[in-house]
C-alpha cells in the first residue's frame, strides 16, 4: 500500500460518484445531487548514559497507537494516494480527519485490489454511505477496472457537532490518475491533465468501539470551493 500524508507545502468522500478516473464515473451520479447532509452548515572519564526513548509525536505515531485494533489497508502498487496532513491540534478534530481518509482509502484498498474478505470499509463505513459505497465498488468490480497514478486528497476541515457526530469537508484532486485494466493492469484510458477537483462533505459518527465512521456523503463534481 502507498499512502503519503503530504505537508500544507503539497496542498493548492463518494455519495454522489465514485469516480473511477479523471474522466469516468461507476457512483450514484456524480451531479452532487445527493440528499443534503443534516448540520452541515564535565573532566574526567565520562560514561556513557543511554539515549531516551523517542517521545511520540504525530509525525511518528501509527494508526494503533489510540489502542483500537484497526484493519490493514492495503491499496495496489499502482495507486498512491497523498493524504493531506490535518492542520488543526485539536485532538478531536485530528481524530476525525484521519479516520475520514482511512475511510476513503480503504474504499480504493478494495477497488484496486478486489479483496473482499480483507476489506476495510465496513470499519470505517456504516448507514447509507455503506450501502452506496458497496454498490459503486460492486459495479466497478464488474467492468474489470482498476485506478493507477497518484491521487491527493487536501484542504480538509472538521466541524464538530456534539460528542458523536462531526461533518468532513476536503477536496480529491485526480489529474494524474488513469485507468487500468484489472487483470493485465494496462493503462486502458490515459489521465485528464485538466480535470477538475471534487469536493466532498461527509458526516461522520463515533462508534461504541472509538471509531469516527462515515456514515453520510455528498460531493461536487468541477467544484469552485477547491
Amino acid at each position: 500500500m502507498k499512502r503519503r500524508l503530504a505537508g500544507p507545502a503539497v496542498a493548492g468522500m463518494v455519495a454522489a460518484g465514485l469516480l473511477l478516473t479523471a474522466c469516468s464515473s461507476d457512483g450514484e451520479g456524480g451531479d452532487g445531487a445527493a440528499a443534503p447532509i443534516e448540520g452541515a452548515d564535565g573532566a574526567g572519564e565520562a560514561t556513557q548514559e543511554p539515549e531516551p526513548e523517542p517521545e511520540e509525536t504525530e509525525e511518528n505515531s501509527t494508526p494503533g497507537d489510540d489502542g483500537i485494533d484497526r484493519p490493514e489497508i492495503r491499496v495496489a502498487d499502482e495507486l498512491e494516494l497523498v493524504f493531506e496532513e490535518p492542520e488543526t491540534e485539536d485532538p478531536v478534530e485530528r481524530a476525525i480527519i484521519l479516520d475520514s481518509q482511512r475511510q476513503f482509502e480503504a474504499v480504493f484498498a478494495q477497488m484496486t485490489t478486489q479483496d473482499v474478505e480483507n476489506s476495510a470499509v465496513g470499519f470505517y463505513t456504516a448507514g447509507n454511505a455503506l450501502l452506496d459505497d458497496l454498490e459503486a465498488l460492486g459495479r466497478i468490480a464488474d467492468r474489470g477496472r482498476s485506478s493507477g497514478g497518484v491521487m491527493r486528497f487536501y484542504q480538509y476541515d472538521a466541524e464538530v457537532l456534539d460528542e458523536e457526530s462531526a461533518l468532513v469537508s476536503f477536496c480529491r484532486e485526480f489529474t494524474r490518475v488513469h485507468a487500468v485494466d484489472f487483470d493485465s493492469r494496462e493503462t486502458v484510458e490515459e489521465a485528464d491533465p485538466g480535470a477538475l477537483p471534487t469536493h466532498y462533505v461527509a458526516r461522520l459518527e463515533l462508534n461504541e468501539g472509538g471509531v469516527w465512521q462515515t456514515h453520510e456523503k455528498e460531493s461536487e463534481v468541477d467544484s469552485e470551493k477547491c
